[in-house]
């Protein structure tokens, strides 16, 4: 390898080590969400309904079998769900919940499964 070759990848390696930093400095600086928190004037229906979406998607997330739909985590829907309870979107926010608490629910029945789970075509290969 002569020194032009050696001084480029040298330079080149410079040069992405350094746009890397970068990168993760922007990433570090970004603005992070704060939790959404449910405002006491929320109808007592729906603040039961949120409650045991949240329970049971906290057990499922636990679990490591938290539900990923519509581009958002059930973790993100609850927050639009608090969000429209906290907007007066009483119908809105009883359907999220309820959507999201049938996903942990279910999450934590297929993380039950996920036990024991090994093919079934050979028992026998079965140790």
């Amino acid at each position: 390898m002569n020194l032009k070759t050696l001084f480029a990848v040298t330079a080149l390696s410079l040069m992405t080590a350094t746009a890397i930093a970068a990168d993760d400095k922007k990433a570090d600086k970004a603005p992070k969400e704060d939790k959404v928190e449910l405002k006491a004037k929320v109808d007592a229906d729906v603040k039961a309904a949120i409650e045991a979406a949240g329970t049971a998607n906290t057990a499922a997330k636990k679990a490591g079998f938290e539900w990923y739909w519509d581009d958002a985590t059930a973790s993100e829907h609850l927050d639009a769900a608090i969000k429209a309870a906290n907007d007066g979107k009483k119908d809105d926010a009883m359907k999220i919940a309820k959507a999201v608490e049938i996903a942990g629910t279910q999450g934590l029945e297929q993380a039950e499964k996920a036990k024991n789970a090994g093919p079934v075509a050979a028992p026998e290969a079965k140790s």
